[in-house]
């Protein structure tokens, strides 16, 4: 069959806000409490964790007095601009916040390289007292703004790790370091102390971009009293000596940035001239450069003599090329001589300026040609001894031929060299003039140049004095303070502010643990939620946790449970007066809320007070009776008695309580509603009346399906279980259902497994109430 719900789902929330319970609120505080440590716990050691591992962060501060007079009078040069006087304090502010005045301040600070010392935690800036400093070049611009790690080994060398590797290279203090991106020098500074300085230091080279952003972050700049025109100066930064000493740079460039804004109309005139003496002397040099260039390329600065030099030079260049020329025309006639293997005729001035291997060939092939004349006198032409010689006179002319022609071209080379220097002169003959003309032209030239020179440097000189005559009235009221206590990590502050966020978090999870929580918590509660009575109440169980329902009454037991059992049997006599109750049902909303354990231990309490009782487990979908008792599932039972398989006799079990026993529920039946709606039920209960003094079965869950519905309208009374901490708020709608469809008038609650800190155990119907508080010995 279906299973339908008695519960009502449609339980208002309204009226579980506006019923606020302080008894609840109470325990919900109570069962909170470890969380409200825990959170009170983990404050504090956030807080502590903070203040001893926040960096600390100091302020340096000072104070100016902005005003303004100018005195160029000085040397009796006379002022060359107006007073201005500063009234816009805005104005000044924001030239004190400005990236031009930052930049400024960079260009008088050394702050390109950042020192930082590796702790156990925390870094450490070694500002003025690193042990090392870096002397850089970098090529990559990659690597500004990142850290270089190096780690000092001994007092000579150390390693150093790039940026973006996990291992190092080694080198030693004052060693070159060269690489694509970049060149450094590490050297020692006068802070070194080995073994004081060994450990892991990193350092940065940063860019002016990253330092103006530094300055722009880090530097705060407001009007302290606009009446006394006085500003306030500070700066933070996690080293205090650092932050006194840019405060100091910033409030000495300040005064000397507005004595050159005083001077901006010399500062103007001086650059105009700064740039004309610049052109000038550039011009000079350009002037000096061509009369060195000019010496250099023509030897001379005086044309006269150089042109009488070059006329006769002239003159000894044709005489030259004349005398090679026929010497070249005598070569060539010889070589013509040879040719047709007659006598050679030479003049003896061409033999005189023969070379020594000419003229030795040449000697050769004479002596040679004379032989063979001598032995044509003698022997026939046939003959093998001229021959042979005229085979030597062929090699001696061959040689001679060879040598002649290397001659003739070494010949024709000199001449050809000698022409184009000839004609070399020829032209710088004809330009001498007008060379001359434009030496003497630029040497004018250089001389006004030189004279504007000098009264250019005059007039800046000039200028230069009464600018230095203007001075600033602005007064450093307080000079950069040296900060003794950081102004972060606030300790009280933070300790106060994560006790305050404890608190408030705790407050807020308790209510929101209360709000969520729909339990029915206590007594109290309870009452106001149901409108039948209520029987009694029963003590948490503090024994051995039970994984199964069981049996915790005996014959001597003095517990807290079995005095709060002995009160509800009680209050079941003042209920019902002299009529005796002979059927009892127990039920509940859901599984779990203790019914079955409710029924066996107020079964054995009551037949422990000489009545006999039966426990008859109508659960057949879900039996939890036998194991009460510690049996095992029995095949036959109730599904079987109501089909008529077996007999009474055969399903009764006894138990170790005397006077009570109990019938199991079989095993488990496909129709258990059915079997309850046949006459064979109210016969078998019948016949139960009248073996026994009272009856007590244990239903389903009435939540779950309406088997227990049908017992009950047939029990003298109805007690229906609820468990603290357990049974929601809504399940108490069920009860009031039940109580006002079925109109059962003896509708009873029994609340199960009260917490040990409520008021009273065995609460009932206002009949008597039961302090049981008796424990059994262990």
């Amino acid at each position: 069959m279906n299973k339908t719900s008695i519960i009502d789902k449609d339980y208002s929330s309204e009226d579980f806000l506006n019923s606020f319970d302080f008894d609840k609120f109470l325990n919900t505080v109570k069962k909170s409490l470890i969380w409200v440590i825990l959170f009170f716990g983990i404050a504090l050691s956030g807080a502590f964790l903070s203040v001893r591992y926040t960096k600390p962060l100091y302020q340096s501060q000072s104070l100016l007095k902005l005003d303004i007079q100018s005195e160029a009078t000085s040397l009796g040069l006379g002022s060359t601009m107006a007073s201005n006087t500063l009234n816009n304090m805005s104005g000044e502010i924001e030239l004190l916040k400005s990236r031009l005045f930052f930049s400024k301040v960079l260009d008088v600070v050394n702050m390109d390289v950042s020192y930082h010392y590796y702790g156990r935690y925390l870094t450490d800036e070694r500002y003025k007292n690193s042990p090392f400093i870096v002397s850089y070049k970098l090529f990559n611009t990659d690597f500004y703004n990142r850290p270089f790690d190096l780690q000092i080994l001994s007092d000579r060398e150390f390693e150093l790790i790039y940026p973006g590797e996990e291992t190092g290279d080694i080198y030693s203090f004052g060693e070159e370091i060269k690489d694509s991106n970049f060149n450094l020098l590490i050297e020692k500074s006068a802070n070194f102390q080995f073994p004081a300085a060994q450990g892991m230091y990193y350092f940065t080279i940063n860019s002016r971009d990253e330092l103006i952003g530094y300055l722009q972050r880090n530097v705060k700049v407001a009007p302290e009293n606009l009446n006394a025109r006085t500003i306030r100066i500070s700066l933070t930064d996690h080293n205090k000596i650092k932050a006194r000493d840019l405060v100091t740079a910033i409030d000495t460039l300040y005064l000397e940035y507005t004595r050159q804004a005083k001077n901006q109309t010399i500062d103007q005139k001086i650059s105009f001239l700064d740039s004309q003496i610049d052109e000038t002397e550039d011009k000079i040099e350009d002037f000096e450069e061509y009369f060195e260039t000019f010496t250099i390329d023509n030897r001379t600065t005086n044309y006269q003599t150089e042109i009488a030099k070059t006329i006769i030079l002239l003159n000894s260049l044709d005489s030259a090329e004349s005398r090679l020329e026929n010497e070249l025309a005598e070569i060539e006639l010889l070589m013509d001589q040879i040719a047709t293997d007659g006598i050679l005729m030479v003049s003896p001035l061409l033999l005189n300026q023969l070379p020594s291997v000419v003229s030795t060939y040449l000697q050769r092939y004479q002596s040679t040609y004379g032989e063979l004349q001598k032995k044509l006198q003698s022997y026939n032409e046939n003959t093998y001894v001229i021959k042979r010689v005229k085979k030597d006179l062929e090699v001696e002319k061959e040689q001679f031929n060879s040598i002649l022609s290397e001659y003739s071209e070494n010949l024709e080379s000199r001449l050809n060299s000698m022409r184009r220097r000839k004609t070399f002169m020829e032209r710088s003959f004809s330009n001498m003039p007008s060379m001359s003309t434009e030496y003497n032209k630029t040497r004018r030239f250089y001389s006004l140049q030189e004279s504007f020179l000098l009264n250019l440097t005059r007039s800046k000189m000039e200028l230069e004095i009464t600018k230095a005559g203007t001075v600033t009235n602005f007064v450093v009221l307080s000079p950069a303070s040296f900060p003794s206590v950081p102004i972060e990590p606030k300790p009280f502050l933070i300790y106060g502010g994560a006790i305050a966020g404890a608190f408030v978090l705790s407050i807020f999870f308790v209510l929101i643990r209360y709000l969520l929580n729909d339990r029915i918590t206590s007594i109290k509660e309870l009452e106001n939620l149901v409108n039948a009575p209520i029987l009694g109440s029963l003590p948490k169980y503090k024994g051995e946790k039970l994984s199964l329902t069981k049996l915790v009454i005996n014959q001597n037991s003095k517990s807290a449970i079995s005095e709060a059992l002995r009160t509800i049997r009680t209050n079941m006599e003042f209920l019902n007066g002299s009529k005796k109750n002979k059927l009892i049902t127990i039920t509940s909303t859901i599984s779990g809320e203790g019914k079955t354990f409710v029924t066996v231990n107020l079964g054995a309490i009551l037949a422990l007070s000489n009545l006999k009782i039966c426990i008859v487990d109508l659960d057949m979908r879900k039996p939890k009776v036998h194991l009460a008792f510690g049996d095992e599932p029995h095949y036959k039972g109730m599904s079987t008695l109501l089909i008529g398989k077996d007999r009474l006799e055969d399903c009764i079990r006894d138990t170790e309580i005397e006077n009570l026993q109990y019938i199991p529920a079989g095993p488990t039946p496909p129709n258990p509603s059915e079997l309850i709606l046949n006459d064979e039920y109210k016969a078998l209960l019948d016949d139960l009346k009248s073996k026994y003094d009272l009856i007590i079965l244990d239903t389903p869950p009435v939540g779950l399906v309406t088997d227990a519905v049908l017992s009950m309208k047939i029990s003298d009374l109805q007690l229906y279980i609820v468990r603290a901490d357990y049974s929601k708020r809504s399940f108490t709608k069920s009860i009031d259902n039940l109580k006002k469809i079925n109109q059962f008038s003896n509708l009873t609650v029994i609340f199960n497994s009260l917490s040990a800190n409520s008021k009273s155990y065995g609460h009932g119907y206002g009949y008597g109430y039961g302090y049981g508080y008796y424990e059994e010995s262990k």
